[in-house]
């Protein structure tokens, strides 16, 4: 699929420094609730955002209560699927109440704080931000926040800012992609990489993605936390087939799967790819993670990377950079997601290459 090639401009980072003392939460204005309580809306609730959201309907204690949250996906079964697991929990015996929108326009026009959005492509997140601020029926004096966990590229991510923060100076949109997987997800235990206007908004979401992740970094301005993420993306694909590789080797000379795992996770190769979502089934399994121990599902998809790879190469053209190793990671991932593998765990690469002896 052809890819539209636009300059891309430094990503400036005026408002963050190391002496920079972030405001308390109360600094957060305008809210249509106390400042201590809020209505939280969740949009997309796929392998992701599923227990993203979950997480955020246990309201994990921080200055933030969350007092209802409204869930919508495009697909009626991933709400269902929300629905069921909330009850099963017991999460509706908690002060936090939650509710399903069927579209978002009624998202939109439930007058929530704070929404999270965990979406596939740019296409979908300009879609939906797009769409809740024409619906939108907020005051002037009412603020709304919009956080978008989704991996887009650095161009959407400034343009739905500018989008969002021009209907009202009350309103914002942050780019806050993750990192951590489907483990991290449903654990609470995220990366968010986080670019926003202000210390002031970074302090007044920090609570919120408190719930849902253990380290909330701030990376800067508009775009900011977007550029962190797809240059994150660009080393973790490259470091996936690196472990690929050294798996499939191992094993052909004769090596115990369990035992080369166990030795790279105390050595120099050790890696998000080889300890907690290691390729190979067999090490998965000795782990106690990874997708491949579950036939590769349920992971972060071979299309997703590869949309991930051709966002972060884009940025690179634009710069002007060589991106040698990212550039054939992106032709490896291109054949295995044309291979009819897009769905599957990234990790997959190992059975791709196997194949290809």
């Amino acid at each position: 699929m052809s890819r539209v090639l636009r300059p891309s401009r430094r990503l400036g980072t005026h408002w963050l420094t190391s002496t920079h003392s972030y405001p308390n939460y109360s600094s957060c204005k305008h809210m249509s609730t106390a400042s201590s309580s809020a209505h939280v809306a969740f949009v997309g609730l796929g392998n992701m955002g599923l227990p993203m959201a979950l997480n955020l309907a246990r309201n994990r204690p921080t200055e933030l209560d969350i007092r209802h949250i409204t869930v919508h996906d495009l697909h009626p079964p991933n709400i269902e699927k929300f629905m069921r697991l909330a009850g099963e929990e017991g999460l509706n015996e908690s002060s936090t109440t939650y509710s399903a929108a069927q579209t978002l326009a009624d998202v939109a026009e439930s007058n929530p704080d704070f929404i999270v959005t965990s979406l596939p492509t740019c296409e979908a997140s300009e879609s939906v931000v797009q769409t809740i601020m024409k619906h939108s029926s907020r005051n002037q004096d009412q603020s709304l926040k919009i956080i978008d966990t989704s991996t887009i590229s650095v161009f959407t991510s400034r343009k739905l800012h500018d989008l969002v923060s021009s209907s009202s100076s009350q309103n914002d949109y942050i780019d806050a992609p993750v990192s951590g997987g489907v483990k991290g997800a449903s654990d609470g235990t995220l990366t968010f990489m986080v670019g926003c206007s202000s210390p002031e908004t970074f302090s007044c979401i920090q609570p919120l993605l408190s719930k849902m992740g253990h380290s909330i970094i701030p990376c800067g301005v508009p775009g900011s936390g977007t550029a962190v993420k797809l240059c994150n993306n660009a080393a973790l694909a490259a470091q996936m087939v690196g472990i690929c590789e050294a798996m499939n080797l191992g094993e052909a000379l004769g090596v115990d799967p369990k035992v080369l795992a166990g030795v790279m996770n105390v050595s120099t190769a050790k890696c998000w790819s080889s300890q907690v979502n290691n390729p190979h089934p067999v090490a998965a399994r000795d782990i106690g993670s990874g997708a491949s121990a579950k036939n590769y599902e349920g992971g972060f998809g071979c299309a997703l990377m590869l949309k991930d790879l051709n966002l972060a190469m884009d940025e690179a053209v634009g710069q002007g950079l060589d991106m040698p190793v990212s550039g054939l990671t992106r032709i490896l991932y291109g054949k295995v997601d044309a291979g009819g593998y897009g769905a599957k765990d990234f990790g997959i690469m190992l059975q791709y290459l196997k194949e290809k002896k």
